[in-house]
């Protein structure tokens, strides 16, 4: 049996199937994960903040008999940026653009992971296009409120900074090794050296897929401006909540907070060990989550 993070990223790889839309003002592309039955239901993963859909395929790799799509973000990886703001209206109706654009039988579950978990929030209090809500790992309290409120506070002093440098300066210090491996080291939580070594190495590789400063900027300043919690009292489908116990930007309290708010049924899974980066570190627990939570529904 494949469960290993790293066995189950190359897995889905292997399954994934390019393809592109176009949403809007953007050219979105996407890669499906199909499911190894027929009419097997169909999921949207959103990633989160500078990442890409690589991020989430180990959990989509643990679900091979659910129709998955991930597409990249307008602005990172190899979709093209807005012409206006990146937002959070302008990626909760992309959402929806994206969703009309694949066409389905039937609406889909919404997941999202990170930044995406705001992305998806917002786009449930306006839309009805989708079954149910998954948040991986969600940004459900303002920034500057979690346990590392005063790094974010840093960072968000670098982003302006870098908002007013020379543009070669300013995507140099953006792209910086030295940022990427510290967030990564601070992020990850296992103790397994090899795990870590591969969790690093994923964000060296995919944590600076971004088109352009702007994007970056604007994207983080989006990230830090809002949360899950501005939304969740809204929420009017069923809501799975995953998060990590020892995750750096929204603590188990602030979670149980949020989904105290949510008037639908909803169910809240902590993890013990882990942090931010469950998509990474356990990402067949995540997908044994998303299956009993969606029970019967194939």
């Amino acid at each position: 049996m494949i469960s290993s993070p790293m066995q189950l990223m190359q897995l889905g790889r292997e399954r994934s199937i390019a393809g592109q839309v176009q949403t809007g003002e953007s050219v979105t592309r996407f890669w499906k994960y199909p499911a190894n039955v027929p009419n097997g239901q169909s999921l949207v993963f959103i990633h989160g903040y500078r990442g890409n859909h690589h991020g989430l395929e180990a959990i989509a790799a643990a679900l091979p008999d659910f129709d998955i799509y991930i597409p990249d973000l307008p602005g990172f990886g190899k979709s093209t940026p807005f012409a206006g703001s990146h937002s959070i209206d302008a990626y909760q109706n992309w959402v929806g653009e994206f969703i009309s654009a694949l066409n389905l039988k039937q609406n889909p579950v919404l997941l999202g992971h990170s930044f995406g978990t705001i992305v998806c929030a917002a786009h449930a209090t306006n839309f009805d296009d989708f079954s149910h809500l998954i948040l991986v790992n969600p940004v459900s309290a303002p920034a500057l409120s979690g346990p590392k409120g005063a790094l974010t506070g840093i960072a968000r002093t670098f982003f302006s900074l870098a908002g007013v440098l020379p543009l070669k300066a300013a995507e140099a210090i953006l792209k910086s090794w030295p940022m990427v491996r510290g967030m990564s080291i601070v992020m990850t939580k296992s103790r397994d050296r090899k795990l870590r070594a591969w969790v690093h190495a994923q964000h060296d590789a995919n944590f600076n897929d971004f088109a352009n400063r702007q994007v970056a900027i604007e994207g983080y300043l989006a990230s830090v401006s809002h949360n899950v919690g501005d939304y969740s009292a809204q929420f009017k489908k069923p809501t799975l909540v995953i998060a990590g116990a020892l995750d750096d930007i929204t603590t188990p309290s602030q979670q149980k907070s949020m989904v105290q708010t949510i008037q639908v049924d909803s169910v809240l899974k902590i993890h013990e060990r882990v942090g931010h980066l469950t998509h990474y570190e356990i990402p067949a627990v995540v997908a044994a989550d998303i299956r009993d939570f969606l029970g019967g529904i194939k």
